[in-house]
């Protein structure tokens, strides 16, 4: 009776972290369904009015849908500006972060252990460190107020290589070894042989390289400067004060993409080995 006891409170433990954890993103879409009005009731402070905690709308409206989708398409815009930042960001990091895992695991060459030393010094780094560095490189290659100055330094990053490095380091010498003796290229066993057999690591990655690219904000701010090329998770920042049902609805749309992305993955995510 007692262990009972005890395994029901801890599922009621863990019922309560779940819901407090979703209780953001509960909040956020239940509030994207109210009507201009109701948010600029709920959301406007005055002298004889206070801020409010407003979960559950008085009338389920679609009027922030609709002024997000085709009353105000500036924020469609922002949402493409995340889309061409992000998918550039993912393809190449997924690609480049391949090859140099390949080469730090299964080819011996002087000084890798000390290069890879280096790899694992950048990923503990913070990315403000490596802020000036970065924004000096892209002055002098005049990418400035350009996409590409959010695509470049973070795509080329220390962590996709370490973490897809852990994934390959199981994979027998005497495959790759076979693969060679049969006449394999060193390109085609990372594709025939290689990648295959770390679908886990590449989904991860991919995963984590979209979250990391898709909430971007701080370096947003730094290389760019025209506001028409900011991606979506600046301007809600922006608009929060001012547009909250547009942050609401917004912020809905915002989370979709990781979320299919995710989905489209899970499998090979919560099968991912290291």
């Amino acid at each position: 009776m007692k262990k009972r006891i005890i395994s029901i409170l801890k599922y009621l433990l863990l019922i309560f972290i779940v819901l407090l954890f979703l209780l953001p993103i509960i909040y956020m879409l239940a509030n994207s369904f109210m009507s201009t009005e109701e948010i600029s009731e709920a959301y406007t402070a005055s002298t004889e009015h206070y801020l409010s905690f407003h979960l559950i709308p008085d009338r389920f409206s679609l009027e922030q849908y609709y002024q997000a989708f085709l009353r105000r398409p500036q924020f469609l815009k922002l949402f493409w500006n995340s889309i061409l930042i992000t998918v550039p960001v993912v393809a190449i990091q997924t690609l480049v972060s391949s090859f140099a895992a390949f080469a730090f695991t299964k080819f011996r060459f002087p000084m890798r252990d000390a290069l890879f030393f280096i790899f694992i010094i950048l990923l503990i780094l913070p990315s403000w460190v490596t802020m000036v560095p970065n924004y000096m490189m892209i002055q002098r290659l005049s990418l400035l107020d350009t996409l590409w100055s959010l695509i470049l330094p973070s795509a080329f990053t220390a962590f996709g290589v370490c973490l897809l490095r852990q994934y390959m380091r199981y994979i027998p010498d005497e495959t790759i070894e076979a693969a060679r003796l049969d006449g394999a290229s060193a390109i085609g066993i990372l594709f025939k042989i290689v990648l295959p057999q770390v679908k886990g690591g590449i989904a991860a990655l991919m995963i984590l390289s979209f979250i990391d690219s898709w909430n971007m904000v701080e370096q947003v701010i730094v290389f760019i400067s025209d506001r028409e090329k900011y991606p979506l998770s600046v301007a809600l920042s922006e608009y929060a004060g001012t547009d909250p049902g547009i942050v609401f609805a917004c912020g809905v749309i915002f989370m979709i993409p990781p979320l299919l992305l995710y989905l489209y993955h899970s499998k090979e995510f919560k099968n991912a080995k290291v």
